[in-house]
């Protein structure tokens, strides 16, 4: 199931994860790392940052419209920053042992090889970008081919608190606690501001979506009633 990076959405995801049986969620709609921690200090089982959309709105944004149709050099791309930066930051505190890394969102076939640098445990690719891959035979197997050693410079510095599980009865913390991680959350989600402006963005888009879905299968319905 997707359930998107918002606060309530990946408290919904742990209750249901530590739920009996388990459901596993897939995290969508990150676009910093503040989420993605979080998602991992939460245990969840995958997250799934959008590549692409992180360098669209980095593009919208940037101070030099020019630059904005100069190729981009994989270390200067947006999205593929961003998934170095969960990948390092999920290995030196362990989060790898329980959360993977889907990388999502792509625009470019250039930029799926060059996510194989950052080590993403999983991609989801539309077709388009996949026939474009195959046919320049580009292997799938790259990922697990690239350098290992990538986090080799991470510090492994003390990081923010963003979520409280296993302290209090229900499994999470006092409700103080719980209040102080969460305006942290607020806080240095804000800070880069991204994700404040593309999550709400993305629950619109999908909320379009599902209508059409519905209005799809309701036709449907009564096509095959007649």
């Amino acid at each position: 199931m997707h359930i998107p990076g918002t606060y309530a959405g990946i408290l919904a995801c742990h209750a249901l994860e530590v739920a009996l049986p388990a459901i596993h969620m897939n995290v969508i709609l990150i676009f910093g790392l503040v989420q993605a921690q979080t998602c991992a200090q939460a245990c969840m089982v995958v997250v799934s940052p959008f590549v692409g959309h992180v360098k669209d709105w980095c593009d919208v944004h940037t101070t030099d419209p020019s630059s904005q149709h100069v190729p981009v050099h994989p270390y200067a791309h947006p999205g593929l920053v961003l998934l170095h930066m969960i990948h390092m930051a999920f290995n030196v505190h362990g989060y790898t042992m329980h959360t993977a890394v889907m990388a999502a969102r792509f625009h470019a076939a250039d930029e799926v090889v060059w996510a194989a640098t950052a080590c993403p445990d999983v991609v989801t690719l539309q077709l388009a970008l996949l026939r474009e891959l195959t046919a320049h035979g580009v292997g799938f197997d790259f990922i697990k081919n690239a350098d290992a050693n990538a986090d080799a410079t991470a510090s492994a510095g003390a990081e923010p608190q963003y979520i409280m599980c296993g302290n209090g009865e229900d499994g999470m913390g006092s409700k103080k606690e719980e209040v102080e991680v969460e305006v942290l959350f607020v806080w240095d989600l804000e800070e880069k501001h991204i994700a404040v402006e593309k999550v709400p963005e993305g629950l619109a888009k999908f909320a379009v979506d599902a209508t059409r879905l519905e209005d799809l299968l309701h036709e449907k319905i009564q096509t095959s009633m007649k």
